[in-house]
């Protein structure tokens, strides 16, 4: 039966989710960051490359690997904790080394360098709740060793009085997809 045919049934809302990265903490005054202010995060997709074999003058195809595709997260930046200074430090913890670091760690023995175990540490499993209309979780998704590719602190201007936002994209090796029981009041 179609979900718009029963009155204990109801469609799943664009805006009804929270977007969860655990591990994110304002390292000077250790504010967590776990569940953020996102306004938009495109959800976890896959492609399957396809492999073509002709035979006899006929084209055949057959499934190959799979790819995850990004994902594309805008949140709002706050003051307390303050988005710049939490990405800011993701981008230290994940490895990386400012410029007048390198040479110091390069005499003591140690280049360092971005690196995939310190980048997953950065994050925590990050996560994305669909809810319902009555905010419990109905699905869950996982992006499984995820870390940040790009950010983007936004724009200042004169001319407006937006929120500022940051834009965030994950890189992920796959998700999974959890559903939970929803029960219906009659």
């Amino acid at each position: 039966m179609p979900f718009w045919t029963s009155p204990l049934s109801e469609p799943k809302r664009q805006h009804r989710f929270i977007l969860r990265i655990p591990s994110l903490i304002d390292l000077s005054t250790d504010h967590s960051y776990q569940e953020y202010l996102a306004r938009t995060i495109t959800k976890p997709s896959y492609t399957i490359t396809e492999t073509p074999h002709k035979f006899l003058g006929n084209t055949y195809y057959y499934p190959g690997t799979v790819s995850w595709e990004t994902c594309t997260a805008t949140i709002v930046n706050s003051l307390t904790p303050d988005g710049n200074k939490v990405l800011y430090d993701a981008l230290s913890k994940s490895g990386y080394l400012f410029p007048d670091e390198q040479l110091q760690r390069l005499v003591q023995g140690d280049p360092g360098t971005v690196n995939k175990s310190s980048a997953l540490g950065t994050l925590g499993q990050v996560e994305i709740d669909e809810l319902t209309g009555k905010g419990e979780v109905a699905g869950r998704w996982k992006l499984q060793n995820a870390f940040i590719t790009s950010a983007k602190f936004g724009d200042l201007s004169y001319d407006g009085d937006d929120l500022l936002n940051i834009d965030l994209i994950f890189r992920y090796d796959w998700a999974t997809y959890e559903t939970f029981t929803i029960v219906a009041e009659e």
